[in-house]
């Protein structure tokens, strides 16, 4: 009994609950009676027992507290790692669709700038084509303007307007040159050939009939 050593503790890191209870078992067993040098009563050796088992028990269950709270981290730990993992594939997932988004993106401004383009040239096509229809509505303008049927009636300076007229004639080609009242007949003829009629500005009205268009020449 007289040859027990004083217990020798090494303190856990600086900081932790259980290098403050370490320190105070340090204390408790330095203040224990010296059984080496001198006799202790069984009654203290028991009391020094019991609390040696106490702070032992409690030392085991701060340590296992401590082991459990390690496992509790490095469990949380590992989820987060795991989420973060997670959130990586989702992020290049992403990232991949915006990719595609982008390239889409930039193929529609493409065919936007083509269209554009298309419309462009479709604006001077039919700016052309109004002109073109312009002027050959101009010319048949003129030419109505210049032309009476080879079977009607026709007023001079309104319908027609004084000048040489030319017809292929016909079959019995009639004209007539008549006054304002179609009473009197100022000149006429009869033909199956070509036939050529000169509008005078004194007359009233142009009559023909059987006979082809006739188009002003001069």
């Amino acid at each position: 009994m007289n040859d027990s050593t004083e217990p020798n503790l090494t303190p856990p890191h600086p900081g932790s609950k259980g290098a403050a209870i370490v320190t105070r078992l340090s204390i408790l067993f330095k203040r224990m009676p010296d059984l080496r040098t001198k006799r202790t009563p069984l009654l203290v050796l028991v009391a020094t027992s019991a609390v040696a088992a106490i702070a032992i028990a409690t030392l085991g269950v701060m340590l296992s507290s401590q082991v459990g709270a390690t496992n509790d981290v490095q469990a949380e730990f590992t989820t987060k790692s795991d989420n973060y993992d997670s959130l990586r594939s989702d992020w290049s997932k992403q990232n991949d669709t915006i990719s595609g988004l982008r390239s889409k993106v930039g193929a529609a401004e493409l065919r936007e700038e083509e269209l554009t383009a298309a419309e462009a040239a479709l604006t001077a096509r039919s700016s052309a084509l109004d002109t073109r229809e312009g002027e050959i509505q101009g010319a048949e303008d003129v030419i109505a303007a210049n032309t009476f049927a080879g079977d009607g009636t026709f007023r001079v300076g309104t319908n027609i307007q004084p000048g040489t007229y030319s017809s292929d004639g016909g079959s019995n080609c009639y004209w007539a040159r008549l006054n304002a009242t179609g009473d009197d007949i100022i000149d006429n003829n009869l033909s199956s050939g070509p036939a050529v009629i000169s509008v005078q500005s004194s007359d009233g009205l142009i009559k023909t009939s059987r006979c082809a268009p006739f188009t002003k020449s001069g």
